[in-house]
């Protein structure tokens, strides 16, 4: 039996299965489940298994042997044709899925580095109302702390920044600002991740940090910026040639910025 999807929960590695609403999906993206983040409604770390069905499909099935049935040979007879006719089914009809056929970058870069024997140093954390000892941070001439963050948005999830004061992300999608209230941090080794200054994001000079996704699946790394001698965190990638931030509700485009890398 799956296991009904949880809030509250941690799931990994990629290829945990969860059933939901009748459905079983997979685990696209490790992550820390929450209210709101229900695999329905976050396609960017979910998708649809393509070798499960439902529950309340096993019973419709034999509640129509049941039916069908004569006698106990009959009946074994319906259900077998029932089962044959399922499996063709499955094959003939794919699973629609916006992240089908591209494999996720944060699981590329778990298993080379699980092939060298050296584990990726961070990882995402649901925010819960407090700050983790190992988030990246930074302080500023504002007397406020930043932090590095990411919030779901339009099938995506966008890195930016959260102010502990106020509880929330900042990051930007469409032009505008974006607040999200539901967000995660980024936790890692102080030793093991370092900025590098970037003018071309196609050739980083490093191993990038992986912040998150557009919602077509391309991966998106985590930028700093430095406004007015203030950093702020944003968002790039190797399709861009330029970093985004959100400020004063709007989206903010900069050529001058740093990516962060890992150890």
């Amino acid at each position: 039996m799956v296991e009904q999807w949880r809030p509250n929960v941690a799931y990994g590695p990629a290829g945990t299965k969860v059933e939901y609403e009748g459905t079983v999906y997979e685990v696209i993206q490790p992550h820390t489940s929450q209210m709101g983040w229900e695999p329905t409604q976050t396609p960017a770390l979910w998708r649809v298994s393509r070798n499960s069905s439902s529950s309340s499909g096993g019973h419709h099935s034999s509640s129509s042997n049941n039916q069908s049935s004569s006698n106990n040979q009959s009946s074994s007879n319906n259900q077998s044709s029932s089962n044959n006719n399922q499996q063709q089914q499955q094959q003939q009809t794919p699973v629609i899925n916006p992240f089908q056929g591209q494999q996720n970058i944060v699981d590329q870069q778990q298993q080379q580095q699980q092939q060298q024997q050296q584990p990726i140093p961070y990882q995402w954390r649901a925010y819960t109302g407090s700050v983790p000892n190992d988030a990246v941070t930074i302080s500023n001439s504002l007397g406020k702390t930043f932090g590095v963050a990411r919030g779901g948005i339009e099938g995506g999830i966008h890195p930016g920044y959260f102010d502990a004061r106020n509880h929330k992300c900042f990051t930007s999608y469409g032009g505008k600002e974006v607040i999200c209230e539901k967000f995660e941090v980024l936790t890692c080794d102080p030793n093991r991740y370092y900025w590098v200054q970037c003018k071309d994001p196609k050739n980083i000079n490093g191993n990038p940090v992986i912040g998150g996704n557009e919602k077509d699946g391309t991966p998106l790394y985590v930028a700093k910026i430095n406004r007015n001698g203030v950093p702020y965190f944003g968002k790039t990638s190797a399709s861009a040639s330029c970093a985004y931030f959100g400020l004063d509700q709007k989206e903010q485009k900069v050529n001058e910025f740093e990516v962060l890398c890992y150890k």
